[in-house]
């Protein structure tokens, strides 16, 4: 009798959990036709083997087709919750079928809430960029860009006073080069990241003000892809802090200015370390048919050791990098679980390193534009 009461129990306990569980599953397809500049992000002149390069010999730009889903499912039971994020994703070039590339990312997110005030977090996380680029015996690119990224998190997110949110978290990711001629090249990097926002009214508006943050360690091997043998170790730590403010304006319009920092120590040769900042801002309409995001921001980079050149000698300054990055995001519904989208995104770097010798270090511009349709399921 006493095995049949504790069964029926547990039977009436799972029924009841069940009953309270919820789930839900979101799918989005979107595909975008446009024009991609400089896609490689090559300088407009090299000279190799005594040759001078143009443009015209070192710039791939074409027309492409972006193909995208993004998968969304949530199960909620008590007070646990758990989340999966599958987002693939093809751009593909007309002009130059052979430089097109997929990408796969996941994310599988788990919290439960211990209290009104408590939630303990953990995030798993996958990536793989099915992406070539040119040659080593190339004059363009000499960096790989197909990877694959394993990474997790974990920590809470807490309450500490009224109308404050803060989370910190623990993290590691591993990612692993993609083999590039006799080269081969992986990481991994471990850190804590943290993050407080504080909400207050003003006018009946709710306004945010808010600090990221994180500092990691990454540890670089290089090694030749044939033998495998070590061939170089890199120990670089990071530090990133972002400021920021949110504004309201009317009931839907907002805007995000905000301030970054971010600094690399070099321990392995203390030759690659900087310092980086500059402003940004983010701006965000929404209606219910248009949904519009824009953003800027104005980065400068100080390298601490390397020196800046031009083509005949050192200039007697640090290396220093100026990026004015824009990007754009709109979607209008038209019906039916149908929208027009549009994408556009520019980032120009600037440098006082000018020789023409040179491969990296250098000036160059990127930017595309695309439109298209988001259907949602």
């Amino acid at each position: 009798m006493q095995i049949r009461k504790v069964i029926t129990k547990l039977f009436i306990l799972f029924i009841t959990t069940m009953g309270m569980a919820q789930s839900k599953t979101s799918l989005k397809l979107e595909t975008q036709g446009g024009y991609e500049y400089n896609y490689f992000r090559s300088p407009e002149e090299i000279r190799s083997d005594g040759q001078l390069l143009t443009k015209e010999d070192l710039i791939s730009s074409s027309t492409y087709q972006d193909v995208s889903a993004i998968f969304r499912y949530r199960y909620k039971w008590g007070k646990n919750r758990l989340r999966f994020l599958a987002n693939p994703f093809s751009r593909i070039f007309y002009e130059n079928i052979d430089d097109s590339y997929w990408s796969l990312n996941t994310t599988v997110k788990y919290d439960h809430k211990i209290s009104k005030s408590l939630i303990l977090l953990a995030e798993a996380r996958f990536k793989r960029m099915n992406r070539e680029g040119l040659g080593g015996d190339q004059n363009v690119l000499i960096n790989p860009l197909g990877y694959t990224n394993y990474g997790a998190s974990g920590g809470v997110e807490f309450v500490p006073f009224t109308a404050n949110e803060m989370t910190i978290k623990g993290f590691y990711n591993f990612k692993d080069f993609d083999a590039f001629g006799v080269r081969d090249l992986q990481f991994n990097e471990f850190g804590i990241q943290f993050s407080t926002v504080q909400s207050f009214t003003v006018d009946r508006q709710e306004h945010q003000i808010g600090l990221t943050a994180y500092v990691k360690k990454r540890k670089y091997d290089t090694f030749n892809a044939s033998e495998i043998d070590t061939d170089g170790e890199r120990d670089w730590d990071y530090v990133k802090a972002t400021l920021f403010y949110e504004l309201p304006i009317g009931n839907r319009f907002k805007i995000s200015p905000d301030l970054m920092y971010y600094k690399r120590i070099d321990n392995s040769t203390d030759r690659s370390g900087f310092n980086q900042y500059g402003p940004g801002v983010t701006m965000v309409f929404k209606s219910k048919l248009t949904r519009i995001r824009s953003s800027f921001s104005f980065i400068t980079r100080n390298y601490d050791v390397i020196e800046a050149r031009n083509t005949e000698e050192l200039i007697g300054e640090k290396l220093k990098y100026e990026y004015a990055n824009f990007g754009l995001d709109i979607t209008h519904k038209i019906g039916n679980g149908f929208s027009i989208s549009g994408t556009v995104f520019s980032r120009i770097r600037n440098t006082n390193y000018t020789d023409i010798d040179a491969r990296s270090f250098r000036n160059y511009r990127n930017q595309y534009a695309g439109i298209g349709i988001l259907w949602e399921l």
